[in-house]
């Protein structure tokens, strides 16, 4: 067997010349890795569940520092050079296809890896050991769910970074699998919508560092920064000062659709607010409601008008002027991009909602029927439309006018569309949240989630930390090689400020204790969510988060 090795600064591949196996991989001068091998597949988007798989050898380039395969499948319909080549950034891939049909999604796969762990910057940080379930496997689309483009694996001694370097907007895919008892990772780039190229291209990089995963983070995130001009969040120009004396939110959920009663009354809640503010100064204490409008959460969204379930007008501006009183900040819930059917816009509207790449209009809907079939409930605006922009800055700013709110959370930034009608959805949203800044440069606009494409527009965020280990947001569940990792805050935390997600458990709930120690884990300001008005406030386990939250640094 002949074989043919590239070498970078701090890794080296072997190549068999007659297949796509790897024979071995170096860090440094150890070997940490034999017997890999790589696999490609080409989806277009009429045969999304049917790959091609790309394994037929035409020809090989050898080169000093340099491999160039000539692939095609079977059929000869798709061609693929495949290079691994020695740069200043480790091992570079590249990949040219042309295909019969346009490609929708090109994968990547390097497998038989001998790691001790994968440690992956999504839903905020998540870390696979080796006991990871045979034939099992996780799949993360970026930068939905994989907030940055990179995944560690860590050896015993050393690790190994998988990474791109793309400062677009194209959509990606990371699956995390064990095979035959090593991890198998898998790397794809979407093609930009409209799908109608039959050329592609893309490239990524292979490289190794040391035995501490945090210089894996830094080598991307020094790349992150400098791409996306990010600084601290506290030289952000719209984070107020105030914002860096929070170390602790108080969640009050307010209106409800399936019943008479609300789970707080706007005079409930002051008086919630008045019994925490014996617990912790209300100056370090982020006052959030949730509900506080219309019927509930998302109800007749973008309308915000305050609920009379729980009071109406008159009792929420009491309740906004009586929090100011005691010194809480006020942040109300919204969603950046909701609107539902029912909304007396909705027909002026409906021609800038989301077009995905399969050429659907895409909104939020969940299964009401347990038929695991969705229903409908509201319409995606495309943020990149100005009108949409236009109407969201009326909206909300006649809210912080009116009542003179300190802050605004925006749900669902973190969504990504591949976009086939309309502007780009990413760049749309930064954009949008961006205008909002600009209008009222004094409120604190923080989102939901977080990546690499937003997180100059987002000082402040929340986490999903709970939903890493969780049945929350349709993960697998609580599974014991699957569990929180800080990644994400320290690659972040820099830039944003994370606070505990809008869904975090009351302390009497059997996740608690979990959902507590991974919040502990990934640095989060500490949230009381109070999802009724019989929840107990005084507990020694918000003590305890009290405690935890003074610690944090500001």
């Amino acid at each position: 067997m002949n074989t043919h090795t590239i070498k970078g600064k701090n890794i080296a591949l072997t190549f068999d010349e007659a297949s796509l196996s790897v024979e071995k991989i170096f860090s440094g001068s150890t070997k940490v890795c034999s017997n890999a091998s790589q696999k490609i597949y080409i989806r277009t988007s009429d045969a999304v569940f049917e790959p091609v798989l790309i394994n037929k050898i035409n020809k090989v380039i050898l080169e000093e520092d340099k491999i160039t395969y000539a692939l095609q499948d079977e059929s000869g319909d798709y061609k693929v050079n495949l290079i691994a080549a020695t740069s200043s950034k480790g091992i570079k891939f590249s990949v040219k296809c042309r295909s019969k049909k346009p490609v929708w999604l090109f994968e990547w796969k390097l497998d038989g890896l001998d790691f001790e762990k994968v440690i992956v910057p999504s839903l905020g940080g998540q870390e696979i050991s080796k006991e990871m379930t045979e034939g099992s496997t996780l799949s993360y689309k970026y930068p939905f769910w994989w907030n940055s483009q990179f995944v560690l694996g860590m050896f015993k001694r050393s690790g190994m970074i998988l990474r791109s370097e793309d400062s677009g907007t194209s959509l990606k895919l990371l699956r995390v699998s064990k095979e035959e008892e090593k991890f198998s990772l898998i790397f794809g780039f979407e093609a930009k919508a409209p799908l109608k190229k039959k050329e592609f291209y893309a490239e990524w990089f292979l490289d190794s560092f040391g035995k501490d995963w945090k210089e894996g983070a830094d080598i991307h995130r020094s790349w992150m920064e400098k791409t996306f001009n990010l600084v601290p969040y506290k030289k952000h120009p719209h984070f107020p000062k105030w914002g860096s004396n929070i170390n602790f939110v108080l969640e009050l959920w307010g209106a409800r659709r399936d019943k008479e009663m609300p789970q707080h009354s706007f005079a409930q809640m002051r008086d919630r607010i008045d019994e925490f503010a014996k617990l912790h100064n209300p100056k370090n204490t982020l006052l959030y409601i949730p509900g506080f409008a219309e019927h509930g959460i998302d109800s007749n969204a973008p309308s915000y008008n305050p609920s009379k379930q729980c009071g109406g007008d008159d009792e929420f501006a009491l309740l906004v002027k009586h929090a100011h009183k005691l010194g809480y900040k006020v942040m109300i819930h919204t969603n950046v991009l909701a609107m539902t059917f029912t909304h007396p816009m909705y027909e002026k509207f409906k021609k800038y909602q989301v077009i995905d790449v399969f050429d659907r209009k895409q909104g939020w809907a969940m299964d009401m029927d347990g038929d695991w079939l969705t229903e409908p409930y509201f319409a995606y605006m495309n943020p990149g439309f100005k009108e949409w922009g236009n109407y969201m800055s009326k909206v909300l700013g006649e809210l912080i006018e009116k009542y003179k709110l300190d802050g605004v959370f925006l749900d669902q930034t973190l969504l990504a569309f591949n976009i086939s009608k309309g502007p780009d959805f990413i760049e749309g949203m930064v954009n949008h949240i961006q205008k909002l800044q600009s209008s009222y440069p004094k409120v604190l606009f923080a989102g939901e989630g977080l990546h690499e494409l937003n997180v100059r527009a987002l000082p402040m965020a929340q986490i999903h930390g709970i939903d890493s280990i969780a049945e929350v947001h349709g993960m697998e569940g609580q599974i014991n090689w699957r569990k929180a990792h800080p990644i994400s805050s320290y690659l972040f935390g820099k830039y944003t400020r994370y606070t505990a997600h809008l869904l975090t458990k009351h302390p009497s709930h059997p996740m608690f204790a979990l959902q507590e120690d991974s919040y502990s884990k990934l640095n989060v300001i500490p949230a009381l969510c109070l999802y009724n008005n019989n929840q107990a406030l005084n507990m020694p386990e918000v003590k305890k988060m009290i405690q935890r939250g003074k610690k944090l640094k500001g």
